[in-house]
């Protein structure tokens, strides 16, 4: 669970705590967006069901879950976390979503994705972040490449979407290859 104060400030945008507050029908929205969710696993949510997903991961002892939030406008335009913090292997897997579009390409999930992986190798001691990407996201994994990545292994033809089989690529970075 993370301290309610907690702000990590970039150039274009921050990161805050992720609120049950946040949880609304813009949120939503994203979620029920074919082209944002082209590449990520979903499973039709209600705005409900949302809440109670948001409440768990929030209150997880293994979970950080952020919202991205714009410098200057407050505005809410995705979220970003790091999950399933193995304290044995001392490893967490990033999950980045950013539902509002007219933000892609600008370089929020670059900055994001530095600011998250500052905060989990500096703040949580995590020697390594890993992620699970879809080959259909060709963009994401070129941000992921960009932040320093690497391709691990690949699950040939493991997803479905709209019909259509892809990989599934698994990616990590360990700490001493993060360079910001």
């Amino acid at each position: 669970m993370l301290d309610s104060s907690l702000m990590l400030k970039g150039n274009i945008i921050y990161l805050r705590p992720l609120l049950l507050k946040d949880v609304n029908e813009n949120y939503l929205s994203w979620l029920q967006d074919n082209e944002v969710m082209a590449g990520i696993a979903t499973s039709g949510y209600t705005l409900e069901n949302l809440r109670e997903y948001v409440k768990e991961k929030t209150t997880s002892p293994t979970t950080s879950f952020f919202a991205i939030c714009v410098l200057g406008s407050e505005e809410h335009i995705g979220n970003i976390k790091l999950d399933f913090h193995d304290r044995l292997a001392n490893v967490s897997e990033l999950g980045l979503l950013i539902g509002n579009k007219n933000y892609w390409g600008k370089g929020v999930g670059f900055e994001s994705c530095n600011l998250l992986l500052k905060f989990g190798f500096d703040q949580l001691k995590l020697r390594k972040i890993y992620l699970a990407v879809y080959g259909n996201n060709t963009n994401a994994i070129r941000l992921y490449e960009k932040v320093g990545f690497r391709t691990e292994g690949i699950l040939r033809k493991h997803v479905c979407v709209d019909g259509d089989y892809h990989d599934k690529y698994l990616m990590g970075i360990f700490k001493q290859d993060f360079a910001l």
